[in-house]
């Protein structure tokens, strides 16, 4: 069953919200304000029950221009629009922008309802005709319906909900397979019930029970209850006009502008955007205008930054990236309208191609292509994309789908697509660009060839250190990367070292020979080694030797104590001895066991209570 959300659009006074009254019995000018002034300020809301026996929403938004932000808060979510025409007056000045604002939040279905035609001048009406097919050639309205209808004499109501009814027939149903997300257009508290907001489901489910989130804050909330058309639900699904009861939030934190999100969004300064400059806009639109953006239900200021073209022309398209000065919590696609900042005309509006893009260069071919993509290119091209121009990690088909807001099916089969085709790379379930990966990959042999080269007695890089030149990688893509290194017989780990894997420490007679006398000194020692200044001194090829030897064949117990690795597993082998025929052991005891100095046999117990070979109680070790 499709869920049909229809608003209304036109002129002040042209009877807009009379003629939503008589269809519906609903008065939508409900503060005492607008009862007294005639005009509608805020958004009035009504149901309106077909002749198939739909019930759809209906949104009657404000058509004064003073309230046209409240308009496009109100044409959010709208799937049908009624455009009411005084057939006395028709088209004014606010029609137009009204049909603009709905055009270029992407609109595409519309019935326009002649007013008032009970007592209208024949020859008036067929003007008024004309002007309807004439203004409109070459829009979305061009071949919509006209009703002659007057709220008062009762004419061409029935005849209004029967086209309504074919018209919504002809409404996509919207994706209930994204993520909830809904913007609110009222919050108010109800006693006893606490926090209530309205809107409308433009995606996915909310059941009761179901935990949200609200943004831009990022507040967690819960769904109490819901209300669809004034009736207890437990369910509401995209295209409805609904009511919820929120638990644990107040109307300090939520409000209109807010967006409701069953998933984790981030909000963001900035968009990447296709941009339209309406043709009645009085300039182009040039770098660093101010603007009155309006996404959702939430008005921002914004600056403007044309891409690829100094200026957007009046009846013109163009690229743009929008500097905001609030975040807002948005998705790819979703549409918006700017305003001039003063004096406040709509301007343009489009569609947002990138929530979280980075600053671009105003002229870059490479920039351009990719909004291109993002415009026109198939899911597959937008997917690619996406992954070769984001920074390296690797990322869920869940992941991709919510950023690009696409229905998870077809992502599926765009990525497995992709990963046929070895243009994505599959780890488990996560995926990366195959460029990405093997320019990352190309880095990392790159970083060990060149480590060999500066440093050839050494056995391989200490991992450690390896991992650190990658630490803006989240560890499981790490992981990842080393292990598709590991596979590809590319590299080798041993221990806390690794290396190339056609990489072989040759040593030649000088080297070895140093490596022999090192070792030596330190087998001679025992647990009274030298200082670091005896072993090593001023020579540069002994402490890279030194280095080289470290965890292979020298234990290093502290900054300036180094001991031979055999000489190390006698000590500690002695030392797991003592304490499992005596319970513990102490420094005294180390000390006469192993012949050693106080220095000394503090050192090295303090370096097994660090690698949890001992646990110091008191004055005393027991095994870990």
């Amino acid at each position: 069953m499709k869920r049909v959300v229809i608003g209304t659009a036109g002129h002040i006074d042209h009877g807009k919200s009379t003629l939503i009254k008589t269809l519906t019995g609903i008065q939508t000018d409900s503060t005492k304000e607008e009862q007294q002034r005639g005009l509608t300020i805020n958004l009035g809301f009504a149901h309106l029950d077909l002749p198939s026996g739909e019930s759809v929403g209906i949104v009657d938004v404000p058509g004064h221009e003073k309230f046209i932000k409240n308009m496009v808060a109100g044409a959010i979510g709208i799937d049908l629009v009624l455009l009411v025409i005084d057939a006395h007056e028709g088209i004014m000045a606010q029609t137009r922008e009204h049909v603009a604002i709905m055009t270029l939040l992407g609109i595409k279905n519309y019935v326009i309802a002649l007013t008032k035609v009970a007592d209208v001048d024949p020859e008036l009406k067929d003007l008024v005709y004309l002007d309807i097919h004439e203004q409109f050639q070459g829009t979305p309205l061009e071949n919509a319906p006209i009703v002659e209808t007057d709220a008062i004499a009762g004419i061409g109501l029935d005849e209004l909900k029967q086209v309504l009814d074919e018209v919504s027939q002809s409404v996509r149903s919207e994706a209930l397979s994204l993520p909830a997300r809904m913007n609110i257009d009222r919050a108010f508290s109800v006693k006893g019930f606490g926090t209530v907001v309205t809107g409308t489901l433009i995606e996915g489910q909310i059941k009761v029970g179901d935990e949200l989130f609200v943004y831009p804050a990022g507040i967690k909330t819960k769904v109490r209850s819901i209300q669809i058309h004034e009736e207890e639900q437990p369910v509401a699904e995209a295209g409805n006009r609904t009511a919820l009861n929120l638990t644990k939030v107040t109307l300090d934190d939520i409000g209109r502008g807010n967006v409701l999100s069953q998933n984790e969004l981030e909000p963001t300064y900035m968009l990447d955007v296709k941009l339209h400059c309406l043709e009645h806009a009085h300039q182009p639109i040039e770098l660093w205008d101010r603007v009155h953006l309006h996404i959702g239900t939430r008005e921002v200021l914004a600056r403007v930054v044309p891409l690829g073209q100094e200026i957007i022309m009046p009846g013109s398209d163009g690229y743009a990236q929008l500097r905001l000065e609030e975040e807002v919590a948005v998705k790819r696609d979703d549409h918006f309208i700017i305003r001039s900042y003063s004096p406040v005309d709509t301007i343009g509006g489009g569609m947002v191609l990138d929530t979280h893009p980075q600053k671009h260069k105003r002229f870059n071919e490479e920039v351009i292509e990719s909004l291109e993509i993002k415009e026109a290119g198939d899911l597959s091209d937008i997917i690619l994309d996406f992954m070769n121009r984001r920074t390296f990690a690797t990322i869920s088909a869940s992941e991709i789908a919510d950023y690009l807001n696409e229905e998870p099916e077809q992502v599926d089969e765009a990525l497995d697509k992709l990963v046929a085709q070895e243009q994505l790379t599959l780890f488990g379930h996560r995926y990366n660009s195959t460029e990405r990966i093997e320019d990352l990959i190309g880095t990392m042999m790159q970083l060990l060839k060149d480590y060999h080269e500066k440093y050839p007695v050494r056995n391989g890089m200490p991992l450690e250190e390896f991992r650190s030149n990658y630490n803006k990688l989240a560890p499981r893509d790490l992981s990842a990367i080393m292990k598709e290194l590991e596979t590809r017989g590319l590299i080798a780990i041993e221990g806390e070292f690794i290396r190339s894997a056609d990489f072989e420490l040759e040593l030649d007679e000088a080297q070895q020979a140093l490596k022999d006398a090192m070792l030596n000194e330190l087998k001679t020692a025992q647990l009274q080694p030298p200082t670091y200044e005896e072993l090593v001194g001023k020579s540069a090829e002994r402490k890279e030797m030194l280095n080289s030897l470290l965890d292979e064949e020298i234990i290093q117990l502290d900054r300036i104590t180094f001991i031979h690795k055999e000489v190390y597993e006698q000590a500690v082998e002695a030392v797991v001895h003592h304490i499992q025929e005596h319970g513990q052991i102490t420094l005294a005891e180390f000390r006469d066991l192993m012949d050693t100095s106080r220095k000394y046999s503090l050192i090295f117990l303090d370096y097994l209570d660090e690698h949890g070979i001992t646990k110091r109680i008191e004055d005393y070790r027991v095994l870990a």
